[in-house]
């Protein structure tokens, strides 16, 4: 998105709950919150020295993998 380098000049200024190692932690312990992340903000990274946020396929395919892992674990809790 292009108002990432607009809103924050340098990847140090990010938070880190929104930096891209950040949601890939989460999206590997806690998919829920990497569903959060992407529902209610950007993920940003560094590219070539410029903060870039994801954009709309990343968002869409990291989601729904998110999703499929928390649906799966879901169903492996009531299973049992």
């Amino acid at each position: 998105m292009s108002d990432a380098k607009q809103r924050y000049s340098s990847y140090e200024e990010v938070p880190y709950y929104r930096k891209q190692w950040f949601f890939w932690l989460m999206f590997l312990v806690f998919s829920p919150v990497a569903i959060g992340i992407l529902l209610f903000g950007d993920v940003y990274y560094k590219k070539k020295g410029q903060v870039e946020a994801f954009g709309i396929w990343e968002r869409i395919v990291a989601g729904i993998i998110a999703a499929f892992w928390f649906i799966r674990l879901i169903t492996w809790i009531v299973g049992k």
